[in-house]
């Protein structure tokens, strides 16, 4: 059998002990307690303090002598808000309760932060008879809330310099592009760039002359205006070398310039080359493998070329690559950001991926191959902005 739960012992209750005894218990908890307690009467005039506990001694230095027979606005300064004090008139006026975060003053001219609670009380007509008011010192709060708004200040202005740093690498790195693009007889060109929102280091260029065309293609180390920097150094050397030497040169012109200069842990992946109206010479310095659609046979080959990125190393041997081309070739040159696009899962876009698409699309024209690319690569991240810099140059022989 189970066992009978032990009786309860019965509870001797506050409201069982004499009135006297309630009264004085009560009368200690509310001088224990630490926060500031006031009772204003209500049908008095002027609503004076008739009760403040010893709470309300330590926190404002008044004693009760100060205290009793007057309005609580004795604690207001010149710096305590009329907003603040309004709101405190009005809650009492229409005799509802209200809480503020007020500034008052002590009785030696000190400052805190007062969280103050007003509840009136009513009788049992319900008409209000008194006011209760709970005093709070919140001014420790309250310094690491203002403490907290100036860093987030500090923070906010310091991204908007960052904003605006980035949106001048932007237009820096937009001024170094081509205005606009050559016009050959043999050949149909459509470029796109689309800017990462911390701006990459992505570039391309051409120089022509006469039907004969030197391209360049490049992608810097980091973002904002480091990249930028390193573009701009990278842009004036292509102007230089770009007449007058084979793309493998080129890469080595400029991979010692750039060295020279010093550009700390800084390098310039890079792509050159030349095309006139049957063939392309290519040399490559770490950038991904050009594609080339060959109509006649219909399929897409890489054209495999290796090499240091410039700036890192001196006398490195660039490969240079020949490739005859014939009408309805197509080539595609790109940086890594489309292939380093993410999906929600976190995949790469990939170059299997790529070489499949530009398979795919390659008989169409190639402004409409590039769109094909980045429909699909924002699809694959799921409308999101792209991590880095995506730029794609599509050539296809007329």
């Amino acid at each position: 059998m189970a066992k009978n739960p032990k009786k309860r012992k019965k509870v001797v209750l506050l409201s069982d002990k004499p009135l006297d005894y309630q009264l004085r218990l009560k009368d200690r908890a509310l001088a224990a307690v630490a926060e500031g307690i006031t009772i204003s009467d209500n049908l008095q005039e002027d609503n004076p303090i008739v009760y403040a506990n010893e709470g309300f001694e330590r926190l404002t230095g008044y004693g009760k002598e100060d205290v009793l027979g007057r309005n609580c606005r004795f604690l207001q300064g010149e710096r305590t808000d009329d907003n603040k004090i309004e709101e405190i008139r009005r809650s009492i006026r229409e005799e509802k309760p209200c809480f503020v975060e007020i500034l008052n003053y002590r009785k030696d001219g000190t400052s805190f932060w007062n969280g103050l609670s007003i509840t009136p009380i009513r009788d049992e007509s319900g008409k209000v008879t008194n006011f209760i008011g709970i005093q709070s010192d919140i001014t420790k709060r309250k310094k690491y809330e203002n403490a907290l708004f100036r860093v987030s200040a500090k923070l906010e202005q310091t991204n908007q310099q960052l904003r605006k740093d980035l949106e001048d690498a932007r237009q820096l790195q937009l001024a170094m592009l081509p205005s606009k693009l050559p016009n050959l007889p043999f050949l149909d060109i459509a470029v796109a760039m689309i800017t990462a929102q911390e701006v990459g280091g992505d570039y391309y260029d051409f120089y022509q002359h006469r039907n004969d065309l030197t391209f360049a293609i490049g992608d810097a180390t980091g973002h904002g205006l480091k990249a930028g920097t390193i573009v701009t150094a990278t842009k004036a050397l292509f102007n230089s070398v770009s007449s007058g030497y084979s793309p493998k040169e080129m890469l080595s012109r400029m991979s010692e310039s750039l060295k020279e200069m010093g550009f700390r842990n800084m390098f310039m992946a890079m792509l050159t080359a030349t095309i006139s109206e049957n063939k392309m010479q290519i040399s490559s310095a770490g950038m991904p493998f050009p594609f080339i659609y060959r109509k006649s046979e219909d399929k897409v080959e890489e054209i495999e070329l290796k090499g240091m990125p410039l700036g890192s190393s001196i006398g490195f041997p660039y490969q240079l690559q020949t490739v005859d081309f014939r009408r309805g070739d197509c080539f595609l040159f790109q940086s890594d950001g489309l292939s380093e696009c993410f999906s929600r899962k976190g995949e790469q876009f990939g170059e299997p991926r790529i070489k499949s698409l530009f398979a795919k699309y390659a008989k169409e024209s190639p402004s409409k191959i590039i769109k094909k690319l980045i429909e699909a690569a924002t699809d694959w991240m799921g409308k999101k902005e792209p991590r880095d810099d995506i730029t794609l140059v599509v050539m296809k022989v007329k």
